[in-house]
């Protein structure tokens, strides 16, 4: 069995987001539509004693505050300082996929991060400042299937920018491809659409240049390494056997996140649901 929570949605800044009153941050500020903190999912086998985060929210010690199953044991055995993470997965550098991994600065142990090369370069900055505090402990990612504690196997497929996860329960075979930043469609990510169970997807933008229009001069979508739905990612996933198909890490911006867009309408017709902070998934 493998156990997925979402614990935030939304792309970095949140909804609503601080300094914009979007049409969707203002539904949000007065109650019409749910508030969303920043993308990070939780994943583990039959309970969360030993889960491990993708991505590292700024919204984490938050997060963790609203699952009480990610929260410290009040167990005498387990003493005051603990915590069900067992460590965490890093789909890129970007700010608000690793600012998190700051506030696991407390813990008596290094944290443990499974990320590319790459990512660990640009992150040089976080491990300087952990090393004052519990260190880091850098775990390397393949394209192959390995296990990680027994019960879930684990591989990376590799993006231009960035990299996606797929996980495999290692009793049935239940596969879910988590992919929160992609920017590309490469033959074995389009492989690993069709190929898993669920599917849990970039939704940040709708449209390429959706974020031009609310701040000029914004770069597009392509060029923030994320493929807009309607011309990129919309087919592909309509297309997937999955049995759930779920957009994620969705921009304060999508129109998607309106209830009664045409935008939301084309998304829910393709059979792909719309994540919101605490939804979870097992399979």
């Amino acid at each position: 069995m493998i156990r997925i929570h979402i614990l935030g949605s939304s792309a970095g800044g949140g909804l609503p987001q601080w300094n914009c009153s979007c049409v969707n941050c203002v539904a949000a500020r007065t109650g019409k539509i749910a508030p969303q903190t920043q993308s990070s999912i939780a994943i583990s086998a039959e309970s969360f004693d030993g889960c491990f985060l993708i991505n590292a929210s700024p919204d984490l010690a938050r997060q963790i505050e609203t699952v009480p199953q990610l929260q410290p044991s009040s167990s005498p055995v387990a003493g005051i300082r603990n915590t069900p993470i067992a460590g965490l997965f890093l789909t890129n550098a970007d700010i608000d996929h690793a600012l998190g991994l700051l506030l696991l600065r407390q813990q008596d142990t290094p944290v443990i991060a499974y990320a590319s090369d790459e990512t660990k370069t640009a992150l040089t900055w976080i491990d300087d400042i952990l090393t004052n505090f519990c260190g880091m402990e850098w775990r390397n990612i393949i394209t192959d299937f390995q296990s990680l504690n027994g019960k879930i196997a684990f591989r990376m497929i590799e993006l231009r920018t960035s990299v996606a996860f797929q996980f495999r329960d290692a009793v049935s075979g239940a596969t879910v491809l988590l992919a929160p930043s992609v920017g590309e469609l490469t033959n074995e990510l389009c492989r690993a659409v069709q190929d898993s169970s669920v599917v849990i997807f970039d939704g940040t933008f709708w449209t390429d240049g959706e974020l031009a229009a609310v701040r000029p001069g914004a770069r597009s979508a392509r060029q923030m390494n994320h493929l807009p739905i309607s011309d990129g990612s919309l087919e592909v996933l309509r297309q997937s056997r999955a049995s759930r198909k779920i957009y994620t890490h969705i921009n304060n911006t999508n129109p998607i996140l309106m209830p009664g867009t045409r935008e939301r309408a084309q998304v829910e017709q393709a059979g792909i649901e719309i994540a919101h902070d605490g939804l979870e998934i097992v399979l």
